[in-house]
């Protein structure tokens, strides 16, 4: 069985790496020459990091006493059977501990560019350093993300929203130590009459201030610059804060998003072409849902591979993305700025108080 992964991301490591162990050695193409080193992911939130435990990825640890939701903070040590886990580790980090495990060579700066039906499986076209070439595939696995030439070539719909309301900015910087020791804890989301903004650190790093704004003056043709951020801060809190430069070595993050995308692949399965990760949903999630989301899409898809059953994968799989995205939907709803906010916000804060809605959210913020 000739199984092609396209994509070496963090989904499509995990892929391979679960491929070997159930005795199935993938071909793994990627269309970048080196691993990214653009700051992305700070580290996995969810139900796949027990996995990440028992495969001996990370040192083992516990569930995690506190998190967030809507702008909650969550006292997770009120539930005896807490199912919120988190790995802090950097996206670029986590790939290259998934290379290492799979221990299956990456083919680099080799691009995917077109899929035909074959006999018994895909014959897939490639472009690579060398030329071009062809691959005969049992199968070929899309986690090559949201603008995913699998699922492009293999004619997958790609339906949903792109809400254009919210422009989302953040940027490493240097925070003064007055706001840092005032009222506005790290890793919590919190929600002013003008918006919404966070801030946290990680390792040793610099802080990572993030902001939304729901009427926001926008320039989306201009490059982001940090003095953007700093007045974009200075909205939302209503008073000016004074931003530096980050210090230490980048890349560092300095971005702006004007549309939050919302959509879920019209199905993960056409033929032999199957599709994982962001290459299967794009949710504008709050607390880093969806790497969780992909790398159970992993462990779910390779066994089904490995027994040449794929049948039962996009039902499996499907549930927990409309999961994902209607709990992005429900925080949205939590944070935005009005009067009927502050009503919804108040009768969720007692929702919270329960046993059952904070095992609800928990089990939301786990995933599966």
């Amino acid at each position: 069985m000739v199984v092609v992964v396209v994509g070496a991301g963090p989904v499509g490591l995990m892929l391979a790496s679960e491929l070997v162990r159930s005795g199935v050695r993938p071909v793994v193409l990627e269309a970048l020459p080196s691993p990214s080193v653009a700051p992305k992911a700070n580290g996995v939130v969810g139900l796949a990091v027990p996995l990440l435990y028992d495969r001996g990825l990370f040192p083992r640890r516990g569930p995690a006493p506190r998190f967030m939701y809507g702008g909650f903070p969550l006292d997770l040590r009120r539930l005896p059977d807490n199912p919120v886990y988190v790995q802090p580790v950097p996206q670029r980090s986590l790939e290259s501990v998934l290379a290492s495990h799979a221990g299956v060579p990456v083919r680099r700066g080799h691009t995917v560019v077109g899929l035909r039906p074959a006999s018994s499986g895909v014959t897939v076209s490639v472009s690579g350093p060398a030329g071009s070439y062809t691959i005969d595939a049992s199968y070929v696995v899309g986690c090559d993300g949201a603008h995913s030439r699998v699922r492009k070539a293999a004619g997958i719909g790609f339906p949903g929203v792109s809400d254009s309301r919210v422009v989302s900015r953040s940027a490493h910087v240097s925070l003064p130590l007055s706001f840092r020791l005032g009222r506005h804890r790290p890793y919590l989301f919190h929600r002013t009459p003008h918006g919404v903004f966070s801030y946290a650190r990680f390792g040793r790093g610099p802080h990572l201030v993030t902001t939304l704004e729901w009427s926001s003056p926008v320039d989306s043709d201009a490059p982001v610059t940090l003095d953007e951020v700093r007045l974009s801060l200075g909205r939302v809190l209503g008073r000016s804060v004074r931003l530096g430069a980050p210090s230490g070595p980048g890349p560092h993050v300095l971005r702006r998003s004007t549309a939050r995308q919302n959509r879920i692949a019209s199905s993960y399965v056409s033929g032999r072409v199957l599709l994982a990760g962001d290459a299967a949903h794009v949710v504008a999630g709050f607390g880093g849902p969806l790497l969780n989301l992909g790398l159970l899409d992993a462990v779910d898809l390779a066994p089904r591979l490995a027994s040449n059953d794929v049948s039962g994968y996009d039902a499996a799989r499907r549930p927990w993305a409309e999961r994902v995205l209607a709990s992005s939907a429900e925080q949205a709803a939590l944070l935005s700025p009005g009067a009927e906010t502050d009503a919804r916000r108040a009768e969720f804060a007692r929702y919270l108080a329960t046993p059952s809605g904070l095992r609800r959210v928990a089990s939301t913020i786990a995933g599966g």
